[in-house]
């Protein structure tokens, strides 16, 4: 189901009612989304479903290829130009390495700045690359459709777990500690079921990501 689906089913969870006014649906979107966001960084790694490929040229006269999303995780970053894998570094090493970024050459690694792959040494040869990489979670709306919830539709249920606990621990007219605690207990297992599954079926673990 869409998520406006699943903002009344967390309605009828919570309320008894299916049919929840604009203010509620605001509200329970806003814990689903604290419940998204949580689920994506617990999952993101080994969610093989979340990786995009871009190829992509450095800009003209810099040293970067600027790409259409900012990564959340980079796994690969391969120099077509050169042939060659690039090595993933950080920035600070980046920098004490060649403070004033005056070395030049046929880059061999790379360190990812927001949305760019900046390339050490400077590059001195138009190069293109191909990138996988998990982009930054996007916001649930209530018109997001089913096929762009990030997880197996098997699981979405588990957003609605988490989006009640966050609610149910509010201060207002939602808080109910029982209900917290059940939300709570549903919310842990639904992610540990998620986790395996995705661990299962992916064949491998992706612990070769780079975090961004």
């Amino acid at each position: 189901m869409q998520v406006s689906g699943l903002l009344n089913l967390m309605g009828n969870l919570s309320l008894g009612n299916d049919n929840i006014t604009q203010v509620e649906q605001g509200i329970f979107l806003q814990y689903l989304n604290l419940a998204h966001l949580e689920l994506y960084q617990v999952t993101a790694n080994f969610n093989q479903n979340l990786l995009i490929q871009e190829t992509v040229d450095n800009q003209a006269s810099l040293n970067y290829a600027q790409l259409s999303k900012t990564p959340y995780l980079v796994y690969s970053v391969y120099d077509l130009t050169h042939q060659r894998q690039l090595r993933r570094i950080s920035f600070t090493d980046a920098i004490e390495r060649d403070p004033a970024f005056v070395s030049t050459g046929n880059p061999c690694q790379y360190f990812v700045n927001q949305d760019m792959i900046c390339f050490v040494p400077v590059q001195t040869a138009v190069t293109s690359i191909k990138v996988w990489y998990v982009p930054q979670p996007i916001s649930l709306t209530e018109q997001t459709p089913e096929e762009e919830i990030p997880y197996p539709v098997a699981y979405h249920p588990v957003l609605v777990d988490g989006a009640l606990y966050y609610l149910f621990q509010e201060e207002g007219g939602f808080r109910d500690s029982q209900k917290s605690n059940d939300a709570a207990k549903r919310w842990d297992a639904g992610k540990t079921r998620l986790l395996s599954y995705l661990y299962n079926s992916s064949g491998v673990t992706l612990s070769t990501f780079s975090s961004v």
